[in-house]
């Protein structure tokens, strides 16, 4: 049933001055403050509509608007009219009651309405607002105070409802009573100029141009068929800014989307994208709560965090999304749009590895082994570009004093690097340097083993010696190298210090 708004919410000009006039018993009966805001409207002949339309809202399961309008508060609460609620459903195509909200839509729809009405955490006098104040809904759309021969609050509309009787206290907060029902931004979105929501998540995301990239994420990622499907889901969309950040955090080899496009980073790709929606449920911003929800990335979750009168998001990262825009409904669910992309631990786990030093870097930063890198380049065999490339590699790296002793032991004609200067001395480098290097694999030290026997990248073997927590490598010479710092992580391997220099057998 197609249901919508056929004029902007026109000036109501209901007339309650009889109402706000009326007799003293009845003012001595709304002022009763045993009553809570619930039981106010309740013995509030012109109230019976509010009263309604809160039960009906409620018949949903996840709603209990009257369970919370008449707890501790305190609230304050904008109460609109009978009449107010009768200009609401005449404005309506459809809706010839509150009765005719008959579907979970609906209620929604209806329960946004009223939490558009209440102000949690305060109880405010009339005499407590200001002109051109801000008020904070429980829909966390805001409403503003106009004061001009009267109070009038304005709404999403063009329309403002009058305040035409004041100050109603209760037990949990104060009520004003009003002569139009206020309209969110949310609900104009939801149900205006006949507005029904037809597009999909994916289509949303296709028509919004700060969600592009957003847009050519899910396609490349194959996931556009099951944003299409039908749901519901909830969707947390990265804008197109934050997209631009989460390319400048993975480097420069990560320029656009296109650069995503090895297997590995494909799976990446998914992963992240599945890890902003939520499956089964379209939760708007006002069924939000603190706490942890499972996402579509099997195994992952993120958090519900509360920040001052809204929430963030929290994902495996230490910094959190803010979301900066709520409640984009689509036909088979709901977007929020958030200012940062949501990263799972996989993630976490790849950008780390992109922003690793490759072993020649490491090597570089670490001054014991500035010898090493000599070596390297020196040989002038390819080697610094091999160990900077994609690995993996696992290096027994030697101390700058290995370097030294092994001169020492080479005689007079060797005082320094610099020596090895002939195409023959150079070649004997470089083949001591690949002695020192397994190609293939990143070995930690818990994968060593006690006369495990390693094939180096020249094609000679060393042996594995433990004893306790020690571990030495034995090389052709019979020559034995301690391990001095073992599982120095790279980008593309793994380091582990030695005290000395291997040599192959024909050395």
């Amino acid at each position: 049933m197609k249901k919508r708004i056929h004029y902007l919410f026109m000036v109501v000009g209901v007339s309650l001055l009889a109402f706000a006039c009326s007799d003293n018993s009845d003012d001595d009966q709304l002022m009763e403050t045993s009553q809570t805001i619930v039981e106010v409207a309740q013995d509030t002949d012109v109230l019976t509509s509010l009263v309604g339309a809160l039960a009906k809202a409620d018949e949903a399961d996840d709603s209990d608007l009257i369970g919370t309008l008449s707890g501790n508060g305190p609230f304050t609460v904008f109460a609109p009219t009978n009449e107010a609620f009768t200009n609401l459903l005449n404005a309506l195509d459809d809706y010839g009651s509150l009765e005719d909200f008959d579907t979970d839509e609906d209620r929604m729809i209806l329960a946004s309405i009223l939490k558009y009405h209440v102000i949690a955490g305060v109880g405010a006098k009339s005499t407590d607002l200001s002109d051109g104040q801000q008020l904070s809904t429980v829909l966390q759309e805001n409403l503003s105070v106009r004061l001009d021969n009267g109070v009038f609050i304005s709404d999403a509309t063009e329309t403002d409802a009058a305040v035409v009787v004041a100050d109603v206290m209760a037990s949990n907060g104060v009520v004003h009573l009003i002569d139009k029902v206020l309209v969110p931004q949310v609900v104009l979105d939801q149900i205006n100029d006949s507005e029904t929501v037809t597009s999909t998540l994916t289509d949303l995301v296709v028509e919004t141009e700060a969600l592009s990239v957003l847009e050519a994420a899910v396609i490349k990622a194959d996931l556009a068929e099951t944003l299409s499907s039908d749901g519901p889901f909830t969707v947390f969309a990265p804008t197109n800014d934050a997209f631009i950040a989460l390319l400048d955090a993975l480097g420069e080899d990560y320029n656009s989307l296109d650069d995503f496009d090895t297997e590995d980073e494909m799976a990446l790709l998914k992963d992240i994208l599945l890890y902003h929606v939520i499956v089964g449920a379209s939760v708007l911003s006002t069924d939000l709560a603190e706490g942890d929800v499972d996402t579509a990335l099997a195994n992952n979750s993120i958090a519900v965090i509360a920040s001052g009168e809204t929430f963030v998001i929290g994902d495996a990262s230490d910094v959190n999304a803010n979301i900066t825009g709520v409640d984009i409904m689509a036909s088979n669910g709901v977007a929020h749009t958030i200012d940062k992309v949501l990263l799972p631990q996989s993630a976490i786990d790849f950008i780390a590895s992109m922003n690793a030093k490759n072993i020649v870097e490491l090597a570089i930063d670490t001054e014991d082994l500035s010898a090493l890198v000599a070596a390297l380049q020196q040989a002038d065999a390819g080697l610094v570009e091999l160990l900077s490339g994609e690995g993996p590699f696992t290096v027994f790296a030697p101390t700058n004093q290995a370097f030294e002793n092994l001169l020492h032991e080479l005689g007079d004609d060797y005082n320094s690097l610099e020596d090895f200067d002939t195409e023959e001395e150079k070649a004997t480098l470089a083949n001591i340097l690949t002695y020192h290097v397994v190609s293939g694999a990143a070995v930690y030290s818990n994968a060593l083993s006690d006369g495990q026997v390693v094939t180096m990248a020249q094609e000679n073997e060393t042996t594995i010696l433990i004893n306790g927590s020690d571990i030495d490598v034995q090389d052709g010479q019979h020559n034995t190298s301690r391990v001095l710092v073992a599982d120095q992580e790279a980008r593309n391997g793994v380091v582990h210090i030695v005290d000395r220099v291997l040599l192959p057998p024909s050395h």
